[in-house]
């Protein structure tokens, strides 16, 4: 913020920059945006490819071709694995995750992304792996357990419960020795 002044013009004093880059980040952000609703580009929430979802909770492949609680960022992954533009909406969540209980609403988001050429007539696609929506949805239920930051997130998760876990039993055993204290004034009088 030292030198920008609140139009976003340069003081002659600072360094050479005309707009702050949020400012910018923000105007592209809404371009890609208006981009991707007037192309209609495909949208994916990832309880499509969630195998811990019915289909009346937004499954849309079969269990065999899903993975255990996908992020919109893990789908974001798979779109660039594959060469696809893609815009990620984190604020979104799908219509039927509301009836969920909060802690199933976990990972909210969704992903838009371009899979065909020319979205209208769905022709030519864009990476030959992937011809339809089907095949993006199986592709990423597939492959989001061999990404790398699955695994860091895992292993997080994992090292969080632990961690729970020991400071549970510590203030356990804390309870525990503060009962035998008062047992023992007790049997004393």
């Amino acid at each position: 913020r030292r030198g920008l002044t609140p139009r976003g013009h340069t003081d002659p004093r600072a360094g050479e920059r005309s707009e702050p880059a949020e400012a910018m980040q923000r105007i592209e952000h809404k371009e890609l945006l208006e981009k991707a609703k007037n192309e209609k580009w495909c949208m994916f929430y990832p309880n499509y490819v969630n195998g811990g979802r019915t289909l009346a909770q937004g499954r849309k492949i079969p269990t065999k071709h899903c993975c255990k609680d996908p992020t919109t960022l893990e789908l974001a992954h798979i779109a660039s694995a594959l060469k696809l533009p893609y815009f990620i909406e984190r604020y979104k969540l799908h219509p039927r995750s509301f009836k969920l209980k909060p802690r199933q609403m976990m990972f909210p988001g969704r992903i838009r992304v371009k899979l065909w050429d020319d979205p209208e007539t769905k022709k030519k696609p864009i990476n030959e792996k992937i011809p339809d929506r089907k095949a993006f949805m199986i592709f990423a239920g597939e492959n989001i357990p061999k990404l790398k930051i699955r695994h860091q997130r895992e292993a997080q998760a994992l090292a969080h419960a632990q961690a729970q876990k020991a400071a549970m039993e510590k203030q356990m055993q804390k309870k525990t020795k503060k009962q035998k204290g008062k047992r023992k004034k007790k049997g004393k009088r």
